[in-house]
């Protein structure tokens, strides 16, 4: 049998990194693709505030044929690709379904993760740590001295600066990482981690945490992360219109977004603006006391002046909101399957660093058995290399966040793996490390590829078929006014 062909550690580092920046793009593509439904949403709205001055334009000006035709087959873009499917003569107006049903909530959801990105990405990490309640280490505590010190002999030898430490008072034993870049990474530590566990398993552990660091994971994390709070604040926009909490938290994150363009906001402020994004959407249903009650007008005033708004706001904000969830449940998986094999990755370079196998395995069971739960963590449980597997099943918070499932790997596959990666205590030669995914789980996420997509699809027709319903009738009220409009401005002037 050839001996497996040896390479540098560090140069197998750096090509993990680089694998890492390309699932972080993955990552961003995801995000793209999930703002496509919202196109459904955002036509009309967008439509309207273009013909209406178009049309009036045109009354007094001569505006180009082609501008009002266009705008003429929009209106009728649903009697106009019905006659195409009816005809096999008839091409399908193209130009017109991706110009409408595509780009606009492609375009939004990427400007919109931009902005976040821009503004509170680098607060994304105070974000989480706020919810985590983190202190620094005790240095005459002897455990919290101690696993400080491991942290620091690892990340040394992963090749790592060494990160900063934070103590959780938690009585959960877990350790994960959060940040932008291995120069400002921070390990967060459970009190339970730094007391509860022997210490070759905090060191297996931390070496998985390091390895995870060392291998470039921190940039997928802080993408995923800006992927959760652009989904929050989607969801919060949606929910804008009906929902005053929703609007009061969009007003406490412009704030600190203006803060921040004007010259910076404070740390605390854009810690509790991305919490807001983190939390600010659920899938539990809005009480109706949530609802904005109307003033006390007469009732003529309230149908003629807020009827219209509801009527056409009201349903849109609905159908986006159920569009964005289903969009999230959909594409998250795509997301988890990315994370878990970079945890595999992470499991194995964890080996290199120890060489002790058995540990990191030994390690998993013994928290298999243990509280895991770090207090604040839930929404963003993946940052820790395990956790509960009820996390899966029995969601108590309803965040946005928490369509992120299944991101940690299961024990027993794990350690099945973990023994294919080297021997046990008797010195024998480590195998070459776990290429970190398997052909089933690529087949499993082409299947839901496939199953989403069919999904996705229908939801697409079916939400498309009711926005040209709402554009053909906004052509036909436009052709109402536009008849009587000239008459009535010259008997006014007359």
């Amino acid at each position: 049998m050839t001996a497996p062909t040896r390479v540098h550690f560090q140069d197998e580092q750096r090509r993990h990194r680089r694998t890492g920046a390309l699932s972080a793009a993955l990552v961003v593509v995801v995000l793209a693709v999930s703002g496509i439904p919202l196109s459904v949403v955002i036509s009309p709205f967008l439509l309207a505030a273009a013909a209406v001055p178009v049309y009036l334009a045109d009354l007094v000006l001569d505006v180009p044929a082609e501008v009002t035709g266009w705008l003429d087959r929009v209106f009728h873009l649903l009697p106009i690709t019905w006659s195409a499917i009816r005809r096999p003569d008839v091409s399908l107006p193209w130009d017109l379904l991706v110009g409408l049903f595509v780009l606009p909530g492609l375009v939004a959801m990427l400007l919109l993760w931009a902005l976040v990105r821009l503004i509170f990405r680098r607060a994304g990490v105070g974000g989480v740590l706020r919810r985590l309640k983190t202190r620094p280490p005790d240095p005459d505590d002897l455990a919290e001295r101690r696993v400080a010190n491991m942290i620091e002999e690892v990340a040394v030898a992963a090749g790592v600066p060494p990160p900063r430490v934070l103590l959780v008072d938690a009585k959960a034993a877990n350790v994960g990482a959060a940040g932008l870049t291995m120069a400002d990474a921070t390990v967060v530590v459970t009190r339970g981690f730094a007391t509860r566990l022997p210490r070759d398993a905090q060191q297996a552990v931390v070496a998985h945490v390091m390895a995870s660091v060392g291998n470039g994971d921190l940039t997928l994390a802080a993408e995923i992360l800006t992927l959760l709070q652009t989904w929050g604040l989607v969801s919060l926009l949606l929910e804008g219109p009906l929902v005053g909490t929703a609007r009061d938290y969009l007003r406490r994150v412009g704030h600190t977004a203006r803060e921040e363009l004007r010259g910076g906001a404070d740390a605390s402020s854009r810690e509790l603006a991305v919490d807001t994004l983190l939390a600010g959407a659920d899938f539990e249903r809005v009480d109706s006391d949530e609802f904005e009650a109307l003033p006390n007008l007469h009732p003529l005033v309230a149908l003629f002046g807020y009827g219209p708004v509801l009527m056409t706001v009201g349903p849109a904000a609905i159908a986006g909101k159920g569009i964005i969830w289903l969009t999230v449940l959909l594409v998250s998986p795509f997301v988890s399957l990315l994370w878990r094999i970079r945890r595999k990755l992470a499991d194995a370079t964890a080996v290199e660093l120890t060489r002790q196998p058995d540990a990191l395995a030994g390690a998993y069971r013994k928290l298999a058995g243990m509280n895991v739960k770090v207090p604040g963590a839930v929404a963003v449980h993946w940052l820790f290399p395990v956790w509960d597997p009820k996390v899966d099943r029995d969601q108590t918070r309803k965040e946005v966040t928490t369509g992120l499932m299944h991101m940690h790997l299961p024990l027993e596959p794990r350690l099945r793996r973990l023994e294919r990666l080297g021997a046990s205590a008797g010195g024998k030669p480590l195998k070459q490390a776990d290429p970190g995914y398997t052909w089933r789980e690529v087949a499993a996420g082409a299947g839901w590829l496939s199953v989403g997509a069919v999904i996705l699809g229908g939801v697409m027709v079916l939400t498309a078929a009711g926005a040209g319903v709402v554009l053909y009738f906004l052509g036909w009220l436009l052709d109402r006014v536009l008849v009587v409009f000239p008459g009535w401005v010259a008997g006014l002037v007359g």
